[in-house]
């Protein structure tokens, strides 16, 4: 039982790290293109004006568009999430098993074997083993670094618009630590 819940939680987590992946090629595409088309011409004040008299209605898509792109983004953050309560449902399962066997084993109550819960239990996988604490602990570093990724993608979405200058939307752009666009 343990082996196919783990094949299943790591290629759900798995599924939706290339989904995002790939969401995130898109949006740099959309992001260099509206970098461009806000930015290209600042150095010409009078481009700019006539940029900001009139509604853009293709920027007004790439911007929409990269909207649907974070939705894309929370998406696979929240199947993430679901993945790594999988992790934990199974980890505290398995060392319950344990506990109860232990338990069972020594003929003492299962309060005196509950001390030892602390300790991860061991899952049998094809050609290795695995701590179950080990997939917890997996999952909840992907999720918590995702979800510090889709916020730094938000903010960056909500103000590539509002820069004042081309430099500083490209150092929204490629910044070392942002690996989600």
């Amino acid at each position: 039982m343990s082996e196919k819940e783990v094949k299943k939680i790591c290629s759900s987590v798995s599924l939706n790290l290339v989904k995002w992946k790939l969401a995130s090629k898109e949006g740099k595409i959309i992001l260099d293109y509206i970098c461009g088309k806000v930015y290209s011409k600042e150095k010409d004040e009078e481009n700019n004006k006539s940029l900001d008299d009139h509604f853009d209605e293709e920027l007004h898509v790439k911007c929409q568009t990269l909207a649907n792109i974070l939705n894309k983004m929370s998406e696979a953050v929240a199947e993430i999430e679901l993945g790594e309560d999988k992790a934990v449902g199974l980890e505290q399962l398995c060392d319950l098993s344990v506990s109860m066997n232990k338990s069972m084993l020594s003929n003492k109550s299962f309060n005196s074997s509950s001390s030892n819960n602390h300790n991860s239990s061991i899952i049998e996988l094809d050609q290795s083993v695995l701590l179950s604490s080990d997939l917890t602990k997996w999952t909840q570093t992907i999720l918590k670094c995702y979800k510090n990724q889709l916020k730094m993608n938000q903010i960056v979405s909500q103000n590539i618009c509002h820069l004042k200058s081309r430099e500083e939307a490209l150092k929204h752009l490629v910044c070392p630590a942002r690996a989600g666009y």
